[in-house]
């Protein structure tokens, strides 16, 4: 399937103009009332990972019945799965991480950016209680996940932030996934473990049943905000539209961002609750889910209002792989609010 931008900037902008400004919410009944019906049931995608509470919640909540009924939530279970969703064009809204979108957008995908619902859950894990910075980890056996990809780039960013270099100063041990890297790390591999959440809890748990010591010893998040000035704060993974559902149902995508705003706010005064409802579909436990949820960042600001940051975000990632996404930043178009 080949990928063609069909609608010119003046209709994206004005639809986009249409949502941000809420619609709905000067007339919502008229707003429905006028808008298309959806040829069949809208799926939320969410990812495999602990901020799909939020996506669950919005869901389960239901306000997004009124703009779109019979809305289900799910989650996408590999990367492949979620490339051939944009692909054939199956998945309409899905979370996804924000320098996927890009490189989907720039690519010629028809992918928006709707929102930004998670701002930093990666993290150092250690024994060594001497461990507390990043210039500790100098001569450190390092495992972790993820080569070539954000979490790795992002590491290899704060090494260099903090006068390490990479590939001389510590020892990178990759292994195929976090779920691969936890065991090995607490059996006694490694001298830290590079892990996302919900990774860190995971393995916070099992050391714990275990007897083993391992503690968070860094935050990566607050380390990569030192360095840009901007506070702990990176926009990782939020909600994107394909470009032509956002086009024939401006008011769902409202709605939809509007529930994952009402959403993040009740993730974070709910959080047992949350993991319950989440572990419904994501094939986590509930209590490892809601353990995780304060280490995760959860605030949702809509792509238009999180610019600034995706923008710092994504060059800081091109600056170690431009191919990421795509070779360059996206244009206005990527931006929903």
């Amino acid at each position: 399937m080949s990928f063609s931008f069909s609608a010119g900037i003046d209709r994206r902008s004005l639809l986009r103009g249409l949502g941000a400004a809420g619609v709905a919410a000067l007339n919502p009944g008229l707003a429905l009332a006028r808008a298309p019906a959806l040829a069949e049931p809208l799926t939320l995608w969410g990812i495999p990972a602990s901020p799909s509470a939020v996506f669950a919640r919005a869901v389960a909540s239901g306000a997004i019945e009124a703009a779109a009924p019979g809305t289900t939530f799910d989650v996408w279970k590999s990367t492949d799965q979620m490339r051939a969703g944009i692909a054939t064009g199956a998945f309409k809204m899905f979370a996804t991480s924000t320098y996927a979108a890009a490189n989907f957008h720039n690519r010629g995908a028809g992918t928006v950016m709707v929102n930004v619902v998670t701002w930093g859950l990666l993290y150092v894990m250690a024994r060594d209680e001497n461990i507390t910075t990043i210039e500790d980890l100098a001569g450190k056996h390092v495992l972790l996940s993820n080569k070539n990809e954000a979490p790795d780039l992002l590491f290899r960013l704060v090494l260099s932030w903090a006068g390490l270099d990479p590939d001389k100063d510590v020892s990178l041990d990759y292994v195929g996934s976090p779920g691969e890297a936890v065991p090995l790390f607490l059996a006694g591999r490694g001298d830290v473990a590079l892990l996302h959440e919900p990774a860190a809890t995971a393995a916070l748990m099992r050391a714990a049943k275990a007897n083993v010591p391992i503690r968070r010893a860094i935050d990566i998040t607050e380390a990569y905000g030192r360095h840009t000035g901007r506070g702990p704060k990176i926009p990782q993974v939020g909600l994107a539209v394909s470009e032509e559902f956002l086009e024939a149902h401006p008011e769902v995508v409202a709605a939809v961002h509007a529930a994952t705003v009402d959403a993040g706010k009740w993730v974070l005064e709910n959080q047992q609750e949350a993991g319950t409802l989440t572990a419904q579909t994501l094939t986590l436990p509930a209590p490892l889910i809601a353990k995780s949820l304060p280490f995760i960042r959860l605030n949702v600001a809509s792509a238009k209002d999180a610019r600034e940051d995706i923008e710092l975000y994504l060059d800081n990632l091109m600056s170690l792989n431009p191919g990421i996404v795509g070779g360059r930043k996206p244009d206005d178009s990527f931006y929903w609010g």
